[in-house]
Order: C-alpha cells, then structure tokens, then sequence
C-alpha cells in the first residue's frame, strides 16, 4: 500500500493506519524517506522506551530487524517535531 505524506495531517492518518496494522497483524513494514522500519506490537508488560522521546507503546519500530534500539511509531516517521510545533502554533494563535 502507498499512501502520500505531504502533510502533518497524512502523517497522522499513516501513523494510524499503521497501529490498526500492527494491531491485527503484529508486525508490518514502513519505508518512509528512504528509510526502513519494522513495527512490531509489544505484548506483556515489558515496553521498551523510545530512544527519542522516552514514551513507551504498544509499538516498537526498528531501522533493521535485528536493531535493538526501539523507537515511538510518532517519533519513528519524524511526527515528533511536527506535533510539537503545532502544538506551539495554536497555544500561541488562541
């Protein structure tokens, strides 16, 4: 499936698609920019913290299949700094 990312609001509808993925399937994978992502659905108790921001998930994503570094599904597709600027933008405008 391909769907466009031109926007702050596509990323969120990829950023959904892909929990409503990983949630039925377990696992999928993400090429976003030239870069490869394996999202995986953690189950149990033990959720590994996002190496950028420190959250935990019910996803993980990788770069690589045996990479051990976990990332946020949010800050893995770059969604982070978006959020945060239009989180500041409306604060501001309101």
């Amino acid at each position: 499936m391909f769907l466009p990312t031109r926007s702050p609001y596509d990323r969120q509808m990829l950023v959904e698609h892909i929990a409503n993925r990983v949630r039925s399937k377990g696992h999928v994978q993400v090429l976003l920019d030239e870069q490869r992502w394996m999202v995986h659905l953690t189950r149990g108790a033990a959720r590994p913290a996002c190496a950028s921001c420190g959250d935990t998930a019910d996803t993980a994503c990788y770069r690589a299949p045996d990479d051990a570094v976990a990332y946020c599904v949010t800050c893995a597709l770059g969604l982070g700094d978006i959020v945060a600027t239009y989180q500041l933008q409306q604060r501001h405008a309101g």
